[in-house]
């Protein structure tokens, strides 16, 4: 079996399988290597003309797959084997996060926003209302009509959306290989955390109040709650073909795939990476690194001040310039896991999913711990301080506008949920500024 990897029009390089591998080998195009448009697929994956094997590619490739639940969900709808990372892929591969598609030997991408050729999308029969009254056979359904692959735990569809249209009309489904513009998360699982996409979104909004770079996020009040994410790996390029706006592809990659660690062990505990490592590599390639290790550092006290231990390294991502280097892209998937605590909610966990100091539960994390964050990061404790002395600041004022907002479109437990998360961001901060 051998696939094509393709960047949008340019083929990449083609994924081939030997007997004694348990993934696909990889090898660049050379074409494409004496480009000089040619950039990595991943830093785990440097423009080279020798073939990578399937040790090397996997973490890049698998990267791009559902995890856990999501992935059950559409391979049980595919009669594909949950573990078959191969299958899925085949299966999945055609839209992808960023600009890369992966496709059978011997077919073409079909779609090329540089030349405005075949954008295909269909309108969503019962638009959002649709997936909010069964969201879990909606979305699965939908995954497969349309063969994207979206990675992350949660179920959720990528959908073009008119932009000239109000958030709940003018959605689409995307032929296979045709972009979307946006991702939607229904909420599915309310009945074990309860209110989780509210809690998403005001996480959401708050976190870009205090500024950290962050996703644009909407939500509706339907059957189930849908939160709206516009992609950040997505753009609008100006042109119209059949009345559609032609949207044009970004090259991207999550922290995981750029350091070559594979979705299960994303966690730090299980081997993922951490902040020194994620901050060596911004030292290294980023187009602006002072600038993009300052927002991680935002990123990572915003996430202990709302109880997010959840906060992953897959769930930061880079942007390639074209020049060789990258840039850090908006964050998503923030939301206050600690207040899910058996008395409220299923239990989550309290360990985080990157250590602050030595240690990884959120409740033993110490003034001790910040010095030696400081120190992984390589800036000095007081500017540390100062950084999350603003975010403190904000907090309140950004949880009470994100509320307002949310209350508008008839989440009445906005307030509710906004005081669960700033009772815990309050004890929090205590530390911070100890």
């Amino acid at each position: 079996m051998a696939l094509n990897v393709f960047r949008e029009q340019w083929k990449v390089g083609s994924l081939d399988m030997h007997v004694d591998e348990p993934f696909f080998g990889f090898t660049y195009d050379m074409e494409y290597l004496h480009s000089k448009a040619a950039q990595p697929l991943s830093l785990s994956l440097p423009l080279a003309p020798s073939r990578y094997t399937g040790k090397q590619t996997q973490p890049y490739f698998e990267g791009l797959l559902p995890e856990s639940q999501a992935r059950e969900a559409i391979a049980r709808r595919l009669g594909i084997p949950r573990n078959s990372s191969v299958k899925l892929l085949v299966a999945l591969g055609r839209d992808c996060a960023g600009d890369v598609s992966i496709i059978d030997e011997g077919e073409e991408p079909g779609y090329d926003s540089a030349s405005n050729r075949n954008p295909s999308y269909s309108l969503l029969e019962g638009g959002l209302s649709r997936i909010a009254e069964n969201p879990l056979e909606e979305v699965t359904g939908l995954v497969e009509d349309t063969r994207l692959s979206l990675a992350g735990g949660q179920e959720k569809i990528s959908l073009y959306h008119d932009p000239d249209a109000s958030m709940k009309e003018g959605w689409y489904k995307s032929a296979p290989g045709s972009p979307s513009t946006h991702i939607l998360k229904p909420g599915i699982l309310e009945a074990y955390y309860p209110c989780i996409t509210l809690n998403e979104f005001l996480c959401l909004r708050a976190a870009a109040a205090c500024g950290v770079k962050v996703v644009h996020v909407d939500i509706a009040f339907l059957d189930n709650p849908v939160l709206i994410i516009e992609r950040y790996d997505r753009q609008f390029n100006g042109a119209m073909v059949d009345g559609f706006q032609v949207v044009r592809r970004i090259h991207q990659e999550d922290c995981c795939q750029a350091c070559g660690v594979i979705p299960d062990f994303k966690y730090e505990h299980d081997g993922g990476p951490g902040f020194k490592q994620i901050r060596d590599l911004l030292t290294m390639y980023s187009k602006s690194p002072v600038e993009d290790i300052s927002m991680l550092v935002k990123w990572a006290l915003f996430n202990y001040l709302v109880g997010n231990c959840d906060a992953h390294a897959k769930n930061l991502s880079l942007l390639h310039n074209g020049d060789g280097t990258i840039s850090l892209a908006p964050t998503y998937d923030i939301k206050s896991t600690a207040v899910y605590n058996s008395r409220f909610g299923t239990k989550l966990s309290r360990g985080m999913g990157m250590r602050i100091g030595m240690h990884e539960n959120i409740d033993k994390v110490n003034a001790q711990d910040l010095i030696l964050f400081a120190q992984e990061i390589r800036m000095r404790p007081q500017q540390i301080k100062s950084m999350g002395e603003e975010i403190i600041r904000k907090l309140s004022p950004a949880f009470s506008t994100a509320c307002l907002v949310a209350q508008r479109e008839g989440f009445k437990e906005a307030g509710d949920m906004a005081d669960r998360i700033m009772n815990g961001c309050n004890q929090r901060a205590t530390i911070l500024l100890s």
